[in-house]
């Protein structure tokens, strides 16, 4: 094919363009390869100098705020290199791409020139052949460039990550009992034992809030809060809260009709003060627990109130006021016949165990260190039940039969919100701007790994007996070889997370705070199932039960049903 000598002359300045194009991307691709594999983004002077002074001032929230930007600022520097080698290696295929082509068209459609003196080489085999060099040395290059990147791409560094501190248990040296969730009741926050494992399957994987797809019903909540839905039977569970006027919601699960609304103010002995607080929470942040006798909920306030299953008010009290930098939210969980409550304040940190039937006290323990906003965890190793908590400086674990601490071992410390992690062998813990920790439980306990790379601000981390999962407030998601704390991938979603990841029917279902629901596969590599808006923003952790989620937006409860 001959071309004229203008296209022949725009060839020349495209080929010409895309190789200065290829160069360039090659050499941005080098500078931050070697700032991923040189620069750990928290191991930063001025970080950790304003950390320091938080450690020594932990209700300081200027300081708090000060950490929390800086730290921000410098995983974005070290995502940005990131996403700079994952994009380049295609941007290097498409420039070398383009410049090969461009070459081999020139050099197939240049003029030949005659050599007008006897005995001289011929000027057009030599421009050819010197094309021909050209092409296939630029083309050889090119591909080395493009299989180096890809090759680089799936090496990059978890920075942060620090090696086993003893070796991954072979087998369970604590063995826990095998944890199957029912497929119908989700009786506390994050399902059954607070471990963010949904039972059943079948569950829709898409729709759209505003456009009605595979909604079966939506129900304005009567008052704000951030608690989260949980589910016995046919009806689902819910708090509200505006000032000191606290309500407790019981809906049908499958008509969205109103049952019942219980007031958890007004009673003897009962607080109406609103304690200081962070004021996106709100009173309503801890989630009811629930079982098929007794309906228990706590607010902002410290007022505690059970109900019978019809509504009635059985007893009512309140355990003092939870004073805290960002307010009270622990989730109480039920075991056996009590109400299992964790109160941090600045006053007191306590675990308590209180009768069903009548609201008395049938133990209280101490706990040492700072107020946390985690929420206590229900699990059993080596035989025995546990009440596990995601404290500061501490996980400890207590006889949920009468409060006696169990185990206790070194932690994480800062504003400690997300709850913690647990399978059959370990017990993860983390906060942000700190780290993610992997320990064996119990007194012979010891930690086994430990990243710095993947924190949560509010969301706490799931895991089953492969993999760990966590969504972050920066909008990114990894997950993590449970036993090994290897990153087998990570994932950024631009929208921030504050609901907890909930593990279900093979799929990990993270709702981001714009109301989108990110599913994925939960397995060792990235695939995303579907993104499906809710049609208003969330912070609530959804709930399953027999083929349906349910999730409250920031206004509505939502009922999701495959059509």
């Amino acid at each position: 094919m001959k071309f004229s000598e203008k296209e022949i002359s725009i060839f020349k300045g495209i080929s010409l363009a895309a190789g200065i194009f290829t160069l360039v991307i090659a050499f941005t691709m080098i500078l931050s390869l070697i700032q991923l594999k040189t620069i750990d983004p928290l191991d930063n002077p001025a970080l950790q100098s304003v950390m320091e002074q938080y450690d020594r001032d932990p209700d300081n929230r200027d300081k708090a705020e000060q950490v929390r930007a800086m730290d921000l600022m410098a995983r974005k520097a070290y995502f940005s290199s990131r996403w700079q080698v994952e994009t380049g290696s295609y941007l290097l295929l498409a420039g070398a791409i383009i410049f090969v082509v461009f070459q081999r068209l020139i050099s197939g459609s240049e003029k030949p020139q005659r050599s007008l003196l006897p005995n001289k080489p011929d000027i057009n085999s030599e421009r050819i052949r010197n094309n021909r060099y050209l092409v296939i040395s630029a083309g050889a290059i090119a591909i080395i460039a493009v299989i180096s990147s890809f090759v680089l791409r799936t090496n990059l560094p978890a920075p942060g990550r620090t090696a086993s501190m003893t070796e991954p248990p072979e087998s369970s040296p604590v063995p826990a009992e095998t944890f199957q969730p029912g497929d119908i009741n989700y009786p506390f926050f994050r399902g059954e034992g607070s471990r963010g494992i949904a039972g059943g399957s079948g569950f829709p994987t898409e729709w759209n809030g505003k456009e009605g797809k595979n909604i079966k019903w939506k129900i304005t909540v009567p008052k704000p809060g951030k608690s989260s839905p949980v589910i016995w039977g046919d009806k689902v569970y819910l708090t509200g809260a505006v000032n000191g006027d606290c309500e407790v919601y019981c809906i049908d699960k499958n008509s969205g009709d109103m049952v019942w609304t219980g007031t958890a103010s007004g009673f003897p002995g009962a607080s109406s003060t609103v304690p200081d607080s962070d004021a996106d929470a709100g009173m309503a942040v801890p989630s009811v627990a629930v079982n098929q006798d007794y309906v228990c909920a706590i607010f902002g306030n410290g007022n505690l109130v059970c109900f019978n299953p019809d509504g009635s008010l059985r007893w009512a009290k309140n355990i003092g006021l939870p004073e805290s930098v960002y307010g009270y939210s622990s989730s109480p969980l039920i075991y056996d016949k009590l109400l299992i409550v964790q109160f941090d304040s600045y006053e007191k940190i306590t675990l308590s165990g209180f009768d069903l039937e009548t609201g008395e006290v049938k133990w209280e323990t101490v706990r040492t260190g700072r107020p946390v906003n985690s929420s206590p965890v229900l699990a059993t190793f080596n035989g025995q039940p546990q009440i596990l908590i995601n404290g500061n400086p501490n996980v400890s674990a207590y006889n949920p039969a009468d409060g006696k601490e169990l185990w206790s071992q070194p932690g994480v410390s800062g504003d400690v919100a997300p709850s913690l992690a647990v399978n059959s062998k370990m017990v993860y813990t983390t906060t942000d701007y700190y780290k993610l920790i992997a320990m064996t439980p119990g007194k012979n306990g010891s930690k086994v790994w430990e990243d710095n790379t993947f924190t949560p601000d509010v969301s706490s981390p799931v895991a089953n007996e492969k993999y760990l999962f966590v969504a972050t407030g920066y909008g990114d998601v990894a997950c993590y070889n449970a036993e090994t704390g290897d990153t087998l991938w990570s994932h950024y979603f631009e929208n921030p997370f504050f609901a907890s990841p909930v593990i279900g029917d093979d799929k990990v279902w993270m709702l981001d705070r714009s109301g989108i629901m990110h599913i994925v596969e939960a397995g060792s590599t990235l695939r995303i199932v579907s993104a499906s808006p809710l049609g208003e923003n969330s912070d609530c952790t959804p709930a399953f039960s027999e083929k349906k989620v349910y999730v409250r937006g920031r206004v509505n409860l939502y009922c999701i049903e495959e059509n």
